[in-house]
């Protein structure tokens, strides 16, 4: 007798496995965005890209001086053009300025947007904290004390205890040398 061969079992294919993908670095901006837009949208502003495009948006003569305070949006029971109004933040020093400018921002947050968000721009003056300009520091001139009046100093200094005398002594040549 001959022996025939049974069916053939065969293992389904596995499908071959890929290294597992290593996590590419992403932006700060694209992590944090999507978790203070919430916040933002509770204050009325339509993205977070807002604020940090804002100084884009009114330019350099503004950035420091102005704020986007929110965006209100019309109420469905008020007949209109649907579009909303932005509320500006705005230091008292700029604001008539600014109050000139408004249709110029008007359009460059609505072409930001990309499209008619914005139809009025309105303005609250407020002060706006900034940080100090720092200025370059200058040293004095160091010119020498006035050794007549050094010497005078240390002669009414000597019968002083030694730690007091030399502090004594360390002012007095300041104060001398600036005068």
């Amino acid at each position: 007798m001959i022996a025939r061969p049974g069916p053939q079992r065969t293992q389904p294919a596995r499908p071959p496995t890929r290294p597992a993908a290593k996590p590419q670095a992403r932006p700060i901006g694209e992590l944090v965005g999507p978790t203070l837009d919430p916040v933002i949208r509770k204050r009325g502003l339509a993205k977070a890209d807002i604020l940090a495009w804002w100084p884009d948006i009114v330019g350099k003569a503004y950035a420091d001086k102005t704020r986007p305070e929110r965006i209100r949006w019309p109420r469905a029971s008020d007949p209109g053009d649907g579009a909303a109004t932005l509320i500006v933040r705005c230091d008292p020093s700029v604001a008539l300025q600014l109050a000139h400018e408004t249709d110029q921002i008007r359009e460059r947050l609505n072409r930001f947007l990309g499209f008619q968000a914005v139809s009025a721009v309105r303005i609250v003056q407020h002060p706006i904290a900034t940080e100090p300009e720092k200025l370059p520091e200058t040293q004095p001139q160091s010119r020498g004390p006035d050794p007549d009046r050094l010497a005078m100093l240390e002669a009414r200094l000597k019968p002083l205890d030694e730690p007091l005398a030399q502090s004594l002594k360390a002012l007095g040549r300041n104060v001398l040398a600036r005068s």
